[in-house]
């Protein structure tokens, strides 16, 4: 038995530094720190590891009754070598000093990943000394007060940025993000309203934000392809031509291939009718996502598909529909329209929260017209609307003239997800 446990030891003694390291890297801070009991040469190996993690599964296996404080000063004060990677992203974590003495233990030199996430209270104005961390690849800030010192330089090797409730100075935020020219990854979520967002990223490639701005600037983003972009509020629309404006911006962006957008983002594109196309082009664009769309509302009607038009190149389209009440005015104006010549790539539609209302149904009716290229649309019902899973709407949708002779129609049903390579769970015709 000695012999056995002497052996076991000894393997454990020889295994290579880097696949200790590996393995530790692969483990959750309380499994990392237990492997201390495995033998004595591990039982500082936890002070080695690269990344520390304090976050929810933390907190719940292993603060246990403990105070987080002097838990994360003593596991950062006993740590040596590298540290990659810091995330303090615990429950009911306050604004305090704490924070900023811990940060100040984080090796500047070594530290590629930073997440620090204030989940109650006031918002946490963060050290100056966050600034020095020249390595930083990923960087996520919530509910915290960001506002680079003027002269600051930037993050050179930043290629993620996630800012959620944090509150910036957007005279400040337009040259810091300037100067972080290898970020690829943008997220903006519920920060300070913008009067005009200027972007500048040469490889910027995906811009998600969740908010306001009056307009928006892209400058220098000839890789950026995926946008996604949600509004908090209304009021910035109002007395402007903000929907011209964020379409000629978005026409500049050389390689946009996704983009997801609230369908009243679009309402005063025109005036009243809307015309055949806009005077600008989204010619790269190939999938869209037009979220919330009121298919009661007129104006919102003839402006999207005035965008839609407008896209010449568009292979995949997707609708989530928001309503409610039937307005025949609505339905006459999409009864009237001509099928278009410019949806001749469309290859997929999803219509999502389907009501089966006529104003919706004249929109599918165009769309089939239209689509010489469709191979399928899947009508996904709303379960409140419709009591029969979309059977009554499949069958109508069955008798409408298609452009394309392999269009598929079928309605997903809500309780069931087909499996890989399968058409089970979905109803087709």
């Amino acid at each position: 038995m000695k012999s056995v446990a002497r052996t076991e030891t000894d393997l454990l003694t020889n295994i290579p530094n880097n696949i200790i390291e590996n393995i530790l890297g692969c483990l959750p801070l309380r499994d990392v720190v237990r492997t201390s009991i495995l033998s004595r040469e591990w039982r500082y190996n936890w002070a080695s590891c690269p990344d520390i993690v304090f976050d929810f599964w933390f907190d719940q296996m292993f603060l246990g009754g403990h105070q987080l404080e002097p838990l994360v000063y003593q596991i950062l004060k006993r740590h040596e070598g590298p540290l990659l990677k810091f995330v303090l992203q615990v429950p009911d974590l306050k604004s305090n000093p704490d924070i900023d003495e811990w940060v100040r233990l984080l090796p500047n030199n070594t530290l590629q990943e930073l997440t620090l996430h204030v989940s109650r209270g006031e918002a946490h104005r963060l050290s100056s000394y966050l600034l020095s961390f020249q390595h930083l690849r990923n960087l996520r800030l919530y509910n915290c007060v960001f506002d680079p010192l003027p002269g600051f330089k930037g993050f050179s090797k930043l290629v993620n940025l996630e800012l959620q409730r944090v509150v910036l100075v957007p005279e400040s935020f337009t040259p810091f993000i300037a100067s972080c020219p290898a970020v690829e990854r943008l997220r903006l979520i519920h920060c300070t309203s913008f009067d005009c967002l200027e972007l500048t990223g040469p490889k910027l490639k995906y811009f998600e934000f969740n908010g306001v701005f009056k307009s928006v600037s892209f400058k220098n983003c000839p890789v950026l392809k995926d946008i996604k972009l949600t509004f908090s509020s209304m009021e910035f629309k109002r007395g402007n031509f903000f929907s011209l404006d964020l379409v000629k911006s978005l026409s500049c962006l050389p390689a946009l291939e996704d983009l997801q957008l609230q369908a009243y983002a679009l309402e005063d594109l025109v005036e009243h009718e809307a015309p055949n196309r806009l005077p600008v082009s989204l010619n790269t664009l190939k999938n869209l996502h037009l979220s919330d769309m009121y298919f009661e509302k007129i104006q919102e009607s003839s402006c999207a598909i005035c965008f839609i038009r407008s896209c010449p190149n568009l292979q995949r389209l997707n609708i989530t529909a928001f309503t409610f009440d039937v307005v025949d005015a609505v339905a006459d104006f999409l009864r009237s329209q001509t099928s278009s010549e410019s949806l001749a790539h469309l290859k997929t539609v999803k219509m999502q929260l389907f009501s089966g209302i006529e104003a919706e149904m004249e929109f599918v009716k165009y769309l089939l017209a239209s689509a010489t290229a469709l191979e399928e649309m899947a009508i996904t019902p709303h379960t409140g609307s419709i009591a029969d899973g979309g059977e009554s709407i499949l069958n109508e949708l069955k008798q409408y003239p298609r452009a394309s002779p392999s269009a598929e129609i079928f309605s997903p049903r809500a309780s069931e997800i087909p499996s890989s390579g399968s058409n089970n769970g979905s109803k087709h015709v």
